[in-house]
C-alpha cells in the first residue's frame, strides 16, 4: 500500500509533529524540579515517547516510501528481528544497529 500526501499535507504533519515535540519540551522544562525521577508521571511520558517512536518505526517498516518500498517486507522484519535479538543479546546499541543494517544488507541483496 503507497500512501501519497499532497505537499500541503507533507508541510502540515512536520508542523504539527514539531508542535507536538515542543509542547512536551517545554512541559520538560517547566516541570523539571517539581516531578520525582522515579514517580509515575515520568514513567507514563517515557512509555508513551516509546510508545510514539515504535509506532513511526513500525509505519516505515510496514508502509515504507522511496527505495525501502523496493524491498520485501519479510526481509525489513527479519533485520528486525535480528537488531532486535542483537541489542538484547550485547547490550549495546551501536551494534545493534549496525549487525541490523549489515543483516539487512546481506538479505536484500543475496536472498
Amino acid at each position: 500500500m503507497q500512501i501519497d500526501y499532497t505537499n500541503f499535507e507533507s508541510w502540515l504533519a512536520v508542523v504539527l509533529a514539531c508542535i507536538a515535540t515542543g509542547i512536551w519540551r517545554i512541559v520538560g522544562v517547566i516541570f523539571y524540579n517539581r516531578i520525582k525521577e522515579d514517580g509515575l508521571l515520568i514513567k507514563w511520558i517515557n512509555g508513551v515517547a516509546y510508545s510514539m517512536v515504535a509506532a513511526v518505526m513500525m509505519m516505515i517498516l510496514v508502509y515504507p516510501s522511496g527505495v525501502l518500498s523496493t524491498t520485501m517486507v519479510e526481509d525489513r522484519l527479519v533485520a528486525l528481528a535480528i537488531g532486535i535479538i542483537s541489542m538484547i543479546l550485547l547490550k549495546k546499541l551501536l551494534y545493534s544497529i549496525l549487525i541490523s543494517m549489515v543483516s539487512f544488507a546481506l538479505l536484500v541483496n543475496y536472498f
